[in-house]
């Protein structure tokens, strides 16, 4: 099956990123993600993120509210056709990206993956830093349940045995 960019129509290129399939733009417009791979992804942190991406996401890490409503709608599913939704990135990144309200992926433009990437793991380290100075500390009966939690998973869960547990 052809994919193809939502921007400018060529078809994308399906290429290995992380040990996942996405497909980009040959143009170098962005990426097509399939549902569960953005997920994936931010979970492995096995791309190596420039420091200039992680210093502009520290620098402008102040939660944005960003009304998705009023944006143009200008990208259509290359799966289904379906007008895709601009939704902001973990509610407050001010990261926009585009997703199929039927559920075929996400479409991110040049540059807003490793933006994501690096949004995820400067939170994972504040939380982790907040943790240590609260001197919670994260148990897990194996470290398969750790690892698949994710590290704001850890929190909550660390959170949920300190104080209901």
């Amino acid at each position: 099956m052809e994919i193809k960019c939502p921007k400018c129509g060529n078809t994308l290129k399906r290429v290995d990123y992380e040990g996942l399939f996405i497909f980009v733009c040959p143009q170098n417009d962005g990426y097509w993600l399939g549902r569960n791979d953005l997920g994936a992804i931010v979970k492995r942190r096995d791309a190596k993120i420039s420091q200039k991406i992680f210093e502009a996401i520290e620098k402008d890490i102040v939660p944005k509210a960003v009304e998705t409503r009023v944006l143009t709608k200008n990208i259509k599913c290359p799966i289904c056709g379906t007008d895709c939704e601009k939704i902001n990135y973990s509610y407050s990144s001010g990261i926009i990206i585009d997703h199929c309200p039927n559920g075929c992926g996400v479409w991110l433009d040049k540059g807003e993956l490793e933006k994501i990437q690096a949004f995820s793991e400067f939170w994972d380290k504040k939380a982790s830093e907040v943790m240590a100075e609260k001197g919670i500390v994260l148990k897990f009966d194996d470290e398969s349940t750790a690892s698949k939690r994710g590290s704001f998973g850890n929190l909550l869960y660390s959170l949920y045995e300190k104080f209901l547990g």
